[in-house]
Parts: structure tokens; C-alpha cells; sequence
């Protein structure tokens, strides 16, 4: 893909900015791609400018002095601390000076070659004359990253509706008391993260190698359900599973109700997990996803074996409000819900 850009771009910027305008493109395109290596495009939703001048120009948005690293990867905890535009300059020893800051283009007093994110699948290259619009790639939100939590999102949308919305998934199938699907087995979490664990294990393996583990500690205290690592990147995924409706012990006869406040509960907790995990791992690009099953049923109780569709079906489209402050994270992603369909008479 890079060699494909290069070639793209090469030519219109050949014709502007001559051999200099081409070798600088060559220099910022793996730059580009690392940095959004380095950076989730969730996390850029104020944008991204990468500039190389052709001299030695030194960028000084509003004066401000730059953090100086010498590989993006480093980017990824300084980053962390802001939540204004990326701002980077590859100067010409291969330091990488960096802001949370706009920059003006119009305004820099010698020929450059610069890159611009603006948002999803809106990005250009740009010359002191020119403005090169990125050809889209399928859905990736940039032609020069991959996608990994948004085939995340996706896998976890897929699951719900192949494996549990009429449970097609034979270990999710055995979280259910009776053939109807009307109420949980006791404590059904395990069965419910087992099942989750092998689809994405089975869905996610485009991107290379990748861990999909149970119960991982985010600190020296506090396990999160799922944990995606992909091992070639600094991306991970922490899934917090929670479930609603009515379990019911055989043995001994107590019975669990679940409403949508567990679900508001199981956000905070994601929120506070992902503000711990951020503190000892700040270098890896973590995002949380909360995974709810839905079983809730309208008047019903242990004894009921079967169910019609105005009860059973009472809540399949009554969506949770959680938490503004939460939903507004930039590393927590809209919790997803999987309604668990029971068969009605």
C-alpha cells in the first residue's frame, strides 16, 4: 500500500516541487504509517498533520517548544496527556518534533510536503500548491492503518447476530434453563465469555497473530473479562461482559434478576478499568468494549416454561442510556447489545 501511495502522490508532486518534493514524500509515508501504527484513528478525532520540510525550517506552533522523540512508537503515551490535534514534524536528522496543536500550511515560509488526517477516510497530501486527496480503502478509516477495533466492533455486532440472537452457538446455547430460552442457569458469565472467546478467536485472524484471553488482570487487582492483544502492535481491547434478565439455581433455588442498571454498572467499571490500564501501560493504544446479553422477559418467574411474543419479546428494543461522561471517552467504544431472542408461542 505504501509503494502504491508513493507512486500515486510522486508524480503531481514531481511536477511542483521537482526530485526534493519527491524524496520528502518517500521520507513521510513511513512515517505516516507508523504513527498511525502508534496512534488509534479513534483517538485523532481532532486530527493528525505530519509535515517535512524541504529545508530546515523548524515548525513553532503559537511558540510553543515540541516533546522530540525519535520513532513514533513513542508518541503513543505522550499522546495520552493531550486531546488536541497531533502536530509532527520529521525534521531532516529524523527527529520527530510533535505538538497537540493546529498548524497553518498557508503560513510556512518554504516548500514542504505534508500529510493531513481529518477524519474518517478524509485525508490528503499537500504541497505549498497542491492538495492530493487519499484514495479510500474498503472501510478502513485510513488508507495507512489497519483497522483493528473497528473488526472488533464488527466481529462483536456479527457474534450477536449469528451466535446468540437464537443461540446458534452451542456453548452459548447451554447458559439457557429450558429449551425456550426464557432464563438463565445459574451464573452464566463463564459460559456466556467462553463462547465470545472462541468466536473472536475464529473472526479476528486476518490480522495476524493475536491473543484472545479470559480473566486478564488490568492491574494487581482487577480482572477484565476478555482480553484482545494483537502481539505485532501496541493495540489492545479489554471486553467487559455483563448480562440481564433471571438466573435461577436448580440446588438451591435462588433466583438473580438483572436489569439495565447492571449494564450502567458494568460501564463504569470498563471506564475505570481502561483509567487503570492506561496508567501502568501507557504506551499500548487500549479501548474498551462492553458486550451486554440481553435476557430480559417480561412477567416472568423460575416456573415459567413458556413465554408469548408480546413478554418475551418486551425489551428487544429498548436500548440502554448509559453515562454521557462515559460514552464521550475517546477509548471507550458504544456498548453493544446483544438480545437474546426467546422461542415464543
Amino acid at each position: 500500500m505504501a509503494d502504491m501511495a508513493s507512486k500515486f502522490f510522486a508524480v503531481n508532486i514531481y511536477r511542483e516541487l521537482k526530485a526534493p518534493g519527491v524524496q520528502a514524500l518517500r521520507s513521510l509515508i513511513p512515517l505516516v504509517r507508523a504513527t498511525h501504527e502508534a496512534v488509534a484513528t479513534e483517538r485523532l478525532v481532532k486530527g493528525l498533520t505530519i509535515v517535512r520540510a524541504l529545508d530546515e525550517h523548524r515548525l513553532a506552533p503559537e511558540g510553543n517548544p515540541p516533546a522530540v522523540f525519535t520513532n513514533a512508537r513513542e508518541i503513543t503515551a505522550w499522546y495520552s496527556a493531550h486531546s488536541g490535534p497531533l502536530l509532527v514534524q520529521l525534521t531532516h536528522g529524523g527527529r520527530l518534533c510533535v505538538w497537540s496543536s493546529e498548524v497553518d500550511l498557508e503560513s510556512l515560509p518554504c516548500p514542504y510536503v505534508a500529510y493531513q488526517y481529518r477524519g474518517f477516510q478524509q485525508e490528503s497530501f499537500i504541497t505549498p500548491n497542491g492538495n492530493h486527496d487519499v484514495p479510500t480503502y474498503a472501510n478502513f478509516p485510513t488508507y495507512f492503518g489497519i483497522p483493528y477495533f473497528i473488526d472488533l466492533r464488527e466481529s462483536l455486532v456479527r457474534y450477536g447476530e449469528i451466535s446468540v440472537k437464537t443461540a446458534q452457538c452451542e456453548i452459548f446455547r447451554d447458559t439457557w434453563r429450558q429449551e425456550a430460552r426464557i432464563s438463565f442457569r445459574n451464573k452464566p458469565e463463564a459460559t456466556m465469555r467462553r463462547s465470545l472467546q472462541q468466536y473472536l478467536r475464529a473472526s479476528l485472524r486476518d490480522h495476524g497473530p493475536i491473543e484472545v484471553m479470559p480473566e486478564q488482570n488490568v492491574d494487581e487487582t482487577h480482572p477484565v473479562d476478555i482480553k484482545v492483544t494483537w502481539t505485532n502492535s501496541n493495540r489492545v481491547a479489554l471486553i467487559e461482559i455483563k448480562w440481564l434478565g433471571l438466573s435461577h439455581d436448580e440446588l438451591t433455588g435462588r433466583t438473580t434478576p438483572y436489569t439495565q442498571s447492571r449494564a450502567k454498572q458494568g460501564a463504569k467499571q470498563l471506564a475505570e478499568y481502561l483509567d487503570s490500564y492506561h496508567e501502568h501501560s501507557p504506551d499500548q493504544e487500549a479501548r474498551g468494549y462492553l458486550a451486554v446479553f440481553d435476557g430480559r422477559r417480561q412477567g416472568i418467574s423460575p416456573e415459567t416454561t413458556s413465554i408469548n411474543k408480546s413478554n418475551g419479546m418486551h425489551f428487544a428494543h429498548r436500548e440502554i442510556e448509559y453515562q454521557e461522561e462515559i460514552l464521550k471517552r475517546e477509548d471507550f467504544e458504544d456498548p453493544v447489545r446483544f438480545f437474546c431472542e426467546p422461542i415464543c408461542e
